[in-house]
């Protein structure tokens, strides 16, 4: 029961971690700190990333032209600089970005456009962080009372994900703002993998909690992916 509590515990903490929100404004610059080992999402609230200017050979990008997000790689050892980048929306938005890479696990990053913040206000994000906290707790400790309701996934293909990754899903958790997708995630390949968020960018996430990050191989995990009702 105790082991059950510590591993309660350390997804709450990931998850309370697991964005930075950052307010931005048309024109302005802001500085973000992002993973030097992994890949970091960056998505504009409302808005599609349209193209990136001053990459140079210290930072790789994928542009994800279908979901309109970019994830960004710094070269090892960036460590003490800072890389600059531009960015523009496909709403006319233009922010300059101080990017600072640091020795850390990933952390999607949201930009927000400072028009947004009356509607922080009367949604405040604490709330909605709240939700997502709630049903991480009934799947931590398998309680799911009202409003939670446990559906079966009929049994079907292993999904790729990733070269070496294997999806399959297990079971859905339904809540009135959220759909828990669990699943188990296999190492097919040779080498250890390390689970990280852009593995799972297809289903557009709102949060993720990886039982364990590091995979051997031919060795699973359980992942649950919490995604919003209205984008199913």
């Amino acid at each position: 029961m105790r082991k059950t509590a510590l591993i309660a515990s350390s997804f709450l903490a990931t998850l309370a971690n697991a964005v930075q929100i950052l307010p931005i404004k048309d024109h302005g610059s802001s500085e973000v700190l992002v993973s030097s080992t992994e890949h970091t999402r960056i998505s504009v609230e409302n808005d599609r990333i349209a193209q990136l200017f001053g990459i140079d050979g210290r930072l790789s990008f994928e542009l994800d032209e279908m979901n309109g997000q970019v994830f960004i790689t710094p070269a090892p050892g960036t460590e003490s600089y800072y890389l600059l980048i531009t960015l523009t929306t496909e709403k006319g938005l233009t922010h300059d970005l101080r990017i600072k890479p640091t020795r850390k696990p990933a952390e999607a990053i949201l930009l927000r456009a400072k028009t947004q913040e009356f509607q922080e206000r009367i949604t405040p994000s604490e709330s909605y962080q709240g939700l997502l906290l709630e049903l991480i707790r009934a799947y931590t400790t398998q309680t799911f009372k009202e409003p939670y309701k446990v559906v079966a996934i009929k049994k079907g293909s292993p999904e790729k994900i990733a070269p070496d990754l294997i999806l399959h899903g297990i079971k859905e958790i339904h809540s009135p703002q959220f759909i828990g997708k669990v699943c188990h995630v296999k190492n097919e390949g040779e080498t250890t993998l390390l689970l990280s968020p852009h593995q799972f960018a297809k289903f557009k996430p709102l949060a993720i909690v990886f039982s364990r990050r590091v995979l051997k191989p031919l060795a699973q995990t359980e992942v649950l992916l919490i995604l919003a009702r209205s984008g199913l």
